[in-house]
């Protein structure tokens, strides 16, 4: 008889175990997408944000190509018909540059390509000039973001003198290469 009630007992315990695990469960996969949910939520929102975004910047690409297909001159491109005169647009621009900060230009040098290099509608110029650190920070951001495409090919920056006064900024000597195209209508 004990065996009986022992196994009775037992049965009961497995079916309340079972009955248990049956509402558990159940729980445990309701809690768990309920946080899968939230996280796909907020993952769609930061898509969402990106998104938008993007749009953005299409749309700004779409004004500067409308700007240029009604002539409004080849925003991205240094004007001109020969690498010399689109290479005097780039010293132009980057005198104006460098000049709105009040630095003082050293030396221009157009970079000549070599023999064995694709004419592919590219200028390139040492600019070697005087500042200080804030001056060519400015001078940086406006060559970059500026409407004609520029490009910084490399850049070298020297203390132009040891410095005893520390309350003045130091004084910068920066060689500059930079890289501007022009458009090859007749290639």
């Amino acid at each position: 008889m004990s065996r009986r009630r022992n196994a009775g007992k037992n049965v009961k315990a497995a079916t309340i175990t079972v009955l248990a695990g049956l509402l558990l469960v159940p729980s445990g996969i309701a809690t768990w997408s309920l946080i899968e949910a939230r996280h796909l939520s907020q993952a769609n929102a930061e898509a969402r944000v990106s998104l938008e975004a993007l749009k953005a910047k299409l749309a700004a690409i779409d004004d500067t190509s409308d700007d240029i297909s009604n002539g409004d001159a080849a925003v991205a491109y240094l004007p001109g018909d020969t690498s010399a005169v689109a290479g005097a647009e780039l010293q132009r621009i980057m005198t104006d540059v460098i000049g709105q900060t009040g630095a003082k230009i050293a030396q221009f040098e157009f970079i000549e390509p070599s023999d064995d290099a694709p004419d592919n509608g590219t200028v390139e110029m040492r600019v070697i000039f005087e500042t200080s650190t804030e001056p060519l920070q400015h001078i940086l951001y406006t060559a970059e973001s500026n409407r004609t495409a520029l490009v910084f090919r490399s850049i070298t920056i020297e203390s132009a003198e040891a410095i005893e006064d520390r309350t003045q900024p130091p004084a910068l000597r920066v060689s500059a290469s930079v890289e501007g195209y022009w458009r090859r209508d007749k290639l």
